[in-house]
C-alpha cells in the first residue's frame, strides 16, 4: 500500500505545484451564481440532501423501506443517481459552513466536493501515467488534466459527474496494480471497495466491466496458481457488492445481504428516462439531440469546447500514436487477429496501454452513438485522453532531440505547447470573474423595467428577474409561455392572447430558441415565431443582451460558444435576450 503512494521529492514539488494550479482552477468563483442556484440538476440535488437524515440504527439504514437516506422515503419518488455523493456532502455540510443558509451551504460543499474529488483525479492520472509509460509523462498528462476546461467547469457544479470520473479512474488504475502484483490479495479488496463506490455514484459505472473483466482474463494466462485467480476474482465481486450495498441501499429491494434483489422502483426509474430519450417523446431537455449526429456531434464538442482546439487535436494524435504503436508490437507477433494468444503474449505494459485505448473508444463509441450525446457523459475518458497526449508529447520530444542534438527547438516546441494549452481554461475560467448574466439581466430589469409591468417567462427555463436583496418578481406580472409543447391552434390561441399582454419578452438562455428552430417539421409555428423575433417582424425590439464569453486573458477578445452544446452554456453563462413591445396592442 505505501509503494502506490510512493514518489520522490523532486516529482512530489512539481506535482503538487500542478495539483495546487488545478485546485485553483477548480475553485475559482465557486459561487458563480451568487447563490441564485441556477444549475437545476444541482437544485434537484440539494434539496434531496437538505431532506436526508441520519437512521437511528444500522438495521433501519440497511431496510430501503425504513432508510431516511434512502430518497423514496422522503419524498423523492424519480431519483437515478447513486446516493454516496449526497451523503457525502450531506456528512460534510453538518459541520462545515460556507454560508449561513443551510440551502446555500448545501449548494457550496457540493461544489467544494466537487473540486476536491477532480483535484484527486489529477493524482490517480499521475500515477497511472508513470505506471504505463513514466514519471515524466504522468506529469505532462496531470498539466493536461489539470487544465482541462470540462473537467474544471464540471468541478464548479454540485453533481455526480466528477465523483464518478474519480471512482472510475481509481477502479482503472488498481485494475492497473492488480496486474503487476497478482499475489498481493490487498488490491482486489481494494479494486471492490471502488468499484462498489464508483455504482454508488452513478449506475453508469457499469461501463468499466468490460475493461476489469478483460484485465482478469489477461492475469488467467499468467502462471502463477488458478486458486489465487479465483481468490481474486471473489474478493472483488464480494468487496464490491458489499461496499455498494453499505453505500446505497436504495438500489436494493430488500434488506437482505444474501438475496440482493434490485429495486423495482429505481429499475422503473431508469426506464422511464430512457423513454424519455427518443425522437418522438417531445422531452423538452431532449429537443436539443433530435438533428445530432451520432459520434460526430459529440467529437466536435470535445474538440472545441471540453479540450479546446489545440489540446483537442493533441488528444487525438496522442490517441492515434497509441493505436499505431499497438499495432506495431502487436502486428509483428501476428497477435491482433488470435486473442486468446494475444493475452498470452502480449507484454504488459503494451497491455495496459491496450485497454486504456479499448476504454476510449468504448466509452466514446458507446455514449456517441446515443440519443443524448452530452459531453459529461464522455467525462470519463478525458483522464485517459491525456495520458495519452502527454506520451505522444514526451515522444515528440524525444525525437526532436535526437534530430537536433540541443535542447533549444524541445524548449521552443514545449513553450509553444504550453501556451496554445493555457489560452482556452484561463479565457475560460474569466466567465467566473463576473456577475451570472441571469443575475446581471436581473439588476438591468429592475432598474429598467418599471413595476408593473407585464413580463414574459419560457416554461422549462429559469424566470426573470431574480430576487435580489429586497427586490423580487411580484412587481411584475408574469405571462408563462409554453412554446416546447407540441404546436397546435389550442397552443398558439392560448400563446397570442399571453402575448398581446405581454410589455417585455424575456429569454433568460437558449434553452428553447437554441433547440424548437432544429426541429421546424415538429414546431413550425413556434420555429417561426422565433425567426420572426429574431428578424425584427414581430411588435417586439430587442433592448438589452447579455452575455459572458469566454475572454483570452490580457486582451478583450471574447470567444463566442454559442454553438456549443446547451449544458457548456446555459447553466454558467447563458446568453439572456430582453425585447420591449413596440407597438401596444
Amino acid at each position: 500500500m505505501k509503494k502506490l503512494l510512493t514518489i520522490s521529492k523532486p516529482n512530489l514539488i512539481v506535482l503538487s505545484i500542478i495539483t495546487l494550479l488545478g485546485l485553483s482552477l477548480r475553485l475559482y468563483g465557486i459561487n458563480w451564481d451568487q447563490s441564485q442556484h441556477l444549475h437545476p440538476d444541482e437544485r434537484f440535488l440539494t434539496m434531496v440532501t437538505q431532506a436526508l437524515h441520519w437512521p437511528t440504527s444500522l438495521i433501519s439504514y440497511l431496510n430501503p423501506r425504513l432508510s431516511p437516506l434512502n430518497p423514496y422515503n422522503i419524498g423523492y419518488g424519480f431519483y437515478v443517481y447513486g446516493m454516496l455523493p449526497l451523503v457525502l456532502v450531506k456528512f460534510a455540510s453538518s459541520f462545515l459552513l460556507l454560508n449561513s443558509f443551510d440551502y446555500n451551504n448545501i449548494t457550496l460543499i457540493g461544489r467544494l466536493a466537487s473540486a476536491l474529488f477532480d483535484t484527486a483525479t489529477i493524482f490517480l492520472v499521475y500515477k497511472i501515467g508513470k505506471k504505463i509509460f513514466n514519471t515524466k509523462i504522468g506529469l505532462v498528462a496531470t498539466f493536461i488534466y489539470a487544465t482541462c476546461v470540462l473537467p474544471i467547469q464540471l468541478s464548479h457544479f454540485f453533481a455526480v459527474d466528477t465523483f464518478l470520473t474519480f471512482f472510475l479512474t481509481l477502479t482503472f488504475y488498481l485494475v492497473l496494480v492488480l496486474m503487476a502484483n497478482r499475489r498481493n490479495y490487498v488490491i482486489p479488496i481494494l479494486l471492490g471497495l471502488s468499484l462498489g463506490l464508483a455504482f454508488a455514484t452513478k449506475i453508469s459505472s457499469v461501463l468499466i466491466l468490460p475493461i476489469i473483466v478483460i484485465a482478469l482474463l489477461k492475469s488467467l494466462t499468467a502462471h502463477n496458481k488458478l486458486s489465487r485467480k479465483l481468490v481474486s476474482v471473489s474478493l472483488i465481486t464480494l468487496c464490491s457488492y458489499l461496499t455498494l450495498r453499505f453505500a446505497d441501499g436504495h438500489l436494493f429491494a430488500n434488506s437482505n445481504l444474501l438475496k440482493p434483489m434490485p429495486n423495482p422502483q429505481f429499475i422503473s426509474n431508469i426506464s422511464q428516462l430512457q423513454s424519455w430519450s427518443n425522437s418522438q417523446a417531445l422531452y423538452p431537455p431532449a429537443i436539443q439531440w433530435i438533428k445530432t449526429k451520432p459520434l460526430i456531434f459529440p467529437l466536435k464538442n470535445i474538440m472545441l469546447w471540453g479540450l479546446g482546439f489545440p489540446l483537442g487535436i493533441l488528444s487525438i494524435l496522442g490517441l492515434y500514436y497509441a493505436m499505431w504503436n499497438l499495432l506495431q508490437s502487436i502486428g509483428k507477433k501476428r497477435l491482433i487477429l488470435n486473442p486468446l494468444k494475444l493475452l498470452i503474449n502480449i507484454k504488459t505494459k503494451d497491455f495496459m496501454a491496450l485497454i486504456v485505448v479499448i476504454w476510449i473508444l468504448f466509452v466514446f463509441s458507446y455514449e456517441g452513438i446515443q440519443f443524448s450525446k452530452s459531453m459529461r457523459y464522455v467525462y470519463p475518458i478525458y483522464p485517459f485522453l491525456a495520458i495519452l497526449a502527454a506520451n505522444f508529447l514526451y515522444e515528440c520530444g524525444v525525437k526532436l532531440k535526437n534530430a537536433f542534438k540541443s535542447k533549444t527547438p524541445l524548449l521552443i516546441m514545449y513553450s509553444a505547447i504550453l501556451i496554445l494549452i493555457l489560452v482556452w481554461p484561463f479565457s475560460f475560467i474569466s466567465i467566473y470573474s463576473k456577475p451570472h448574466t441571469r443575475v446581471a439581466a436581473s439588476d438591468w430589469i429592475y432598474k429598467n423595467i418599471p413595476a408593473g409591468s407585464t413580463i414574459s417567462c419560457e416554461y422549462w427555463d429559469d424566470c426573470l428577474p431574480l430576487p435580489l436583496g429586497d427586490q423580487n418578481s411580484l412587481i411584475y406580472k408574469t405571462e408563462t409561455l409554453t412554446l416546447f409543447d407540441p404546436d397546435t391552434p389550442e397552443k398558439w390561441s392560448k400563446a397570442t392572447a399571453q402575448l398581446r399582454n405581454v410589455d417585455y419578452l424575456i429569454l433568460s438562455s437558449n434553452r428553447l430558441w437554441g433547440s424548437i428552430p432544429k426541429v421546424p417539421e415538429r414546431y413550425p409555428l413556434t420555429t417561426s415565431f422565433y425567426t420572426n423575433l429574431f428578424a425584427g417582424k414581430l411588435n417586439f425590439e430587442k433592448v438589452a443582451e447579455f452575455t459572458s464569453y469566454p475572454t483570452i486573458p490580457f486582451t478583450n477578445v471574447q470567444i463566442p460558444d454559442d454553438s456549443a452544446e446547451e449544458a457548456f452554456t446555459v447553466y454558467d453563462h447563458p446568453k439572456v435576450l430582453i425585447f420591449k413591445r413596440i407597438i401596444p396592442y
